[in-house]
């Protein structure tokens, strides 16, 4: 849901298009040529030598110059088209997009937030400033943007499991309970079959230390053995390995069927830490931190 937005969103799509859109329309059909890229920037510039205050002139050279690597530019862009025409949603959104990937989050959030307010039914718009929100640690306004996202797309896999990590981190548990039931339940529904592919989904993602971790719930836990929660811990780009809440039939028909293990460097071991019923996540995740500080 972070892709570029070519036309507008809101009023001005209505409209004949202007010299501008069409120029960027021909870029776009000819965006990997840097010679056509170019080109359409010295056309986008005679255009507001001829008039600065042209909102379609300034969008698209905003388009054009994220594609051609002067993001700072491209932003610069974007916010002067919206400062024109305020009915550009895509303007502070596409702006968005290229802080987002700038690594701003805090920027970007601001010009999600500005399109969602022109356009309250731009559900990537709602998902992106929830995600921005969510990077900043702002879990109550992320929340907030993913629930408007997920009245507009009722069924939308990737908004009901980010919904899930944001109740997580904001530790409010019943809510966690709803929301995971979505994501269960749209799993289950079999209705998209690329879903129903999926083995386990993020619940969570914490730092420990100097190490990121990323929290896999499985969905289907009923085989021989399998990982009910998985912390995969990374170092960077690295991936070291996982603290893992395991299940088997062995340690079911022992009467203790959740185990802690750890897998690091290719090998697996069981620690001594059993539960004869599911431990509650918020007393497992210090538990699992630790062991992560002591073992990685």
């Amino acid at each position: 849901m972070v892709a570029l937005a070519i036309a507008f969103e809101g009023p001005a799509a209505a409209e004949p298009k202007s010299e501008a859109i069409e120029i960027l329309e021909r870029a776009s059909a000819n965006e990997k040529s840097q010679a056509a890229l170019a080109n359409a920037l010295v056309e986008l510039d005679a255009l507001i030598v001829k008039n600065a205050k042209d909102a379609d002139a300034h969008y698209a050279r905003g388009w054009v110059l994220s594609r051609t690597g002067k993001h700072e530019d491209a932003v610069v862009a974007y916010d002067r088209a919206f400062e024109l025409d305020a009915r550009l949603s895509d303007a502070p959104y596409n702006a968005g997009v290229v802080l987002g990937r700038l690594g701003n989050s805090k920027e970007a959030a601001i010009r999600f937030d500005r399109a969602l307010k022109v356009a309250p039914k731009h559900v990537d718009a709602a998902y992106n400033a929830g995600q921005s929100y969510y990077d900043t640690n702002d879990f109550t306004k992320a929340v907030a943007r993913w629930t408007i996202a997920a009245k507009l797309q009722p069924d939308d896999f990737q908004i009901a499991k980010k919904l899930v990590q944001a109740y997580v981190a904001l530790g409010k548990a019943s809510d966690v309970k709803q929301a995971r039931q979505k994501v269960f339940a749209l799993w289950k529904s079999g209705k998209d079959p690329e879903v129903k592919k999926e083995k386990s989904y993020v619940y969570d993602q914490f730092v420990a230390g100097k190490y990121q971790v990323y929290v896999y719930e499985a969905f289907d836990t009923s085989g021989d053995a399998a990982y009910v929660y998985q912390f995969k811990v990374t170092l960077g780009a690295r991936s070291l390995g996982s603290v893992n809440l395991e299940t088997s039939a062995a340690s079911r028909k022992q009467g203790v069927p959740f185990v802690l293990g750890v897998d690091k460097d290719g090998e697996h071991a069981t620690l001594d830490d059993t539960w004869k019923k599911l431990p509650d996540y918020q007393l497992l995740k210090p538990l699992v931190t630790k062991v992560i500080e002591t073992r990685f």
